[in-house]
């Protein structure tokens, strides 16, 4: 009797405590955020970076279909996606209660650091959560400094996606070129590369 106790607090009554304190505590966000980032470091989780990057007989006129939504700055002044047509467009949909997604926005600020003042390079982290202040308050407490924004309305249909985070690489065409599901790692030579060969 003693040695099944002895297994059952081992296999499910110990491990259950701590997952449920960190559960309680708030703390499990972080916890698995801090986990994933550890296998991002791994590099096996990186965009498509060899991608037909489009050209001027590929999309004649350039198109803004992508860019047909409107997002408030951490200010709260609206802004018309459409006023970054003819940039290379970073955009990521995450939000502060998404594990992957904090993950992966260190390597996101490591390189949006190396863009930060080209003007040919947007970089668009949209929050989708309702409290607008979730996300800027978690940017500010960890030292970003990569702009958020906030949709308001809804975005495309072609950048709808039911997956957090979810990043796309919208080409100054309008085309989008990189369309990634969940985490990955953004803060390499392959993709700083990609940036580059859109830039327009």
């Amino acid at each position: 009797m003693f040695p099944t106790l002895k297994r059952f607090l081992n296999t499910w009554f110990f491990p259950g405590l701590v997952f449920g304190g960190l559960y309680l505590t708030g703390l499990h966000t972080p916890v698995i955020a801090f986990v994933q980032r550890g296998i991002l470091a791994t590099g096996l989780l990186r965009p498509e970076t060899d991608v037909t990057l489009p050209t001027a007989t590929t999309v004649t006129p350039p198109t803004t279909d992508h860019l047909k939504f409107r997002m408030t700055d951490s200010a709260g002044r609206t802004v018309d996606a459409h006023a970054l047509a003819g940039k290379v467009i970073f955009l990521n949909l995450w939000a502060s209660w998404c594990p992957p997604c904090l993950a992966e926005l260190p390597n996101i600020a490591a390189l949006h650091a190396d863009y930060a003042t080209d003007p040919d390079i947007a970089f668009v982290l949209l929050n989708v959560e309702e409290d607008v202040t979730k996300g800027t308050d978690y940017v500010e407490r960890h030292g970003f400094d990569f702009p958020v924004y906030h949709l308001r309305g809804t975005l495309p249909e072609s950048l709808s996606s039911g997956t957090l985070p979810t990043t796309y690489v919208i080409a100054p065409s309008g085309e989008v070129v990189v369309a990634r599901k969940g985490m990955a790692q953004y803060d390499t030579r392959a993709f700083r590369e990609l940036l580059e060969r859109l830039r327009p």
